[in-house]
């Protein structure tokens, strides 16, 4: 009888020890799946580019950040960069974050390893000093023509509490000199003056 209630014991120890290395072999796989998916980065230029689905617009790259809107699915928005996983777009004149998975944004993902890469190569400051054609050749493709798409005021400065120095009508056309940070620079009767690149057919 001994002998039997001791053989039991047994299996029941042996199947409590399998379970418990299952469930911690689970969590470590999760914990390594979990941490290579924040080692990749999304690298693509700024763009326009639609939502795949419903997405919230939130304030900072947290999803406990408030919400400042709804992307729908379709709709198009300025994406500015990627910061492993969480995209930074300028939505209606705001800066806004949205997982970078429910945007479509042609680019490559690459891991975070291989990015160093790119800051140990000084060629391409050497090549900034040596070769100034570089700055001739940015100011020939920032300077540019573009219509806007709808009606959309023409601000003093990258703020929309700026100055308005007037109104574009959709399908006006305006030149632009450069872009940053969702504002593009651009002449409007002789003035400099700045307009949200969103608002903009830059293509």
């Amino acid at each position: 009888m001994n002998n039997v209630m001791n053989r039991k014991s047994t299996k029941m120890v042996a199947a409590a020890g399998l379970a418990l290395t299952l469930a911690f072999t689970t969590v470590g796989a999760g914990t390594i799946h979990a941490d290579a998916a924040q080692t990749t980065k999304y690298v693509a230029k700024p763009q326009m580019v639609t939502a795949k689905s419903d997405v919230k617009v939130r304030a900072g790259e947290s999803t406990k950040s408030k919400v400042l809107g709804i992307l729908k699915k379709g709709e198009k928005v300025y994406f500015v960069k990627d910061d492993y996983g969480w995209s930074k777009v300028t939505y209606k004149g705001k800066t806004g974050y949205v997982g970078t998975r429910y945007l479509n944004i042609p680019g490559k993902q690459v891991d975070s390893k291989k990015a160093p890469v790119k800051k140990a190569t000084p060629a391409k400051a050497s090549t900034k000093k040596v070769t100034p054609t570089k700055k001739t050749t940015s100011k020939a493709q920032a300077s540019k023509t573009v219509t806007a798409k709808t009606a959309v005021n023409v601000r003093a400065s990258q703020s929309k509490t700026s100055k308005v120095l007037g109104v574009l009508k959709k399908g006006e056309k305006v030149t632009v000199v450069k872009e940053s940070r969702g504002w593009s620079q651009v002449t409007y009767k002789g003035k400099t003056g700045y307009v949200a690149t969103q608002f903009l057919n830059t293509k």
